[in-house]
């Protein structure tokens, strides 16, 4: 009679388990950006390009640091490869007016007509 001794294998997808619930959240790492707070609708969740803007005024596409002076050949060439129109900026709230600005510059002479500003809404007030 032959059987197959299942247990091993089972206390192995465990403790797989395990690790990845714990290494999950951990890997989902970011772009540290303090966006600003207030009531507004929310954007669309179809599929976007994600440019950060960081307090330091550093520019990132998705994960990646982008010179400045590159955002808009940079651009150009994620639209030409993931075939995406929507932008959505997500900028430090103690950037300045003209930093921001400069940004949205730069994706107008690429194209884009379709940009969106990220927020978050205010915390609830307590009665």
């Amino acid at each position: 009679m032959c059987e197959i001794n299942v247990t091993s294998l089972v206390d192995v997808m465990i403790v797989l388990l395990i690790i990845f619930m714990i290494v999950a959240p951990i890997s989902q790492g970011g772009i540290e950006v303090r966006v600003p707070q207030t009531e507004s609708a929310p954007l669309p969740s179809s599929e976007a390009i994600l440019v950060s803007v960081d307090d330091e005024g550093r520019v990132y596409i998705d994960q990646a640091e982008v010179r400045p002076e590159a955002l808009g050949d940079v651009l150009e060439q994620v639209r030409s490869s993931r075939g995406l129109a929507r932008v959505y900026v997500r900028a430090d709230e103690s950037n300045t007016y003209g930093r921001v600005m400069a940004v949205m510059g730069q994706l107008r002479e690429a194209g884009f007509e379709n940009i969106g500003l990220v927020t978050e809404p205010p915390p609830p007030e307590d009665e």
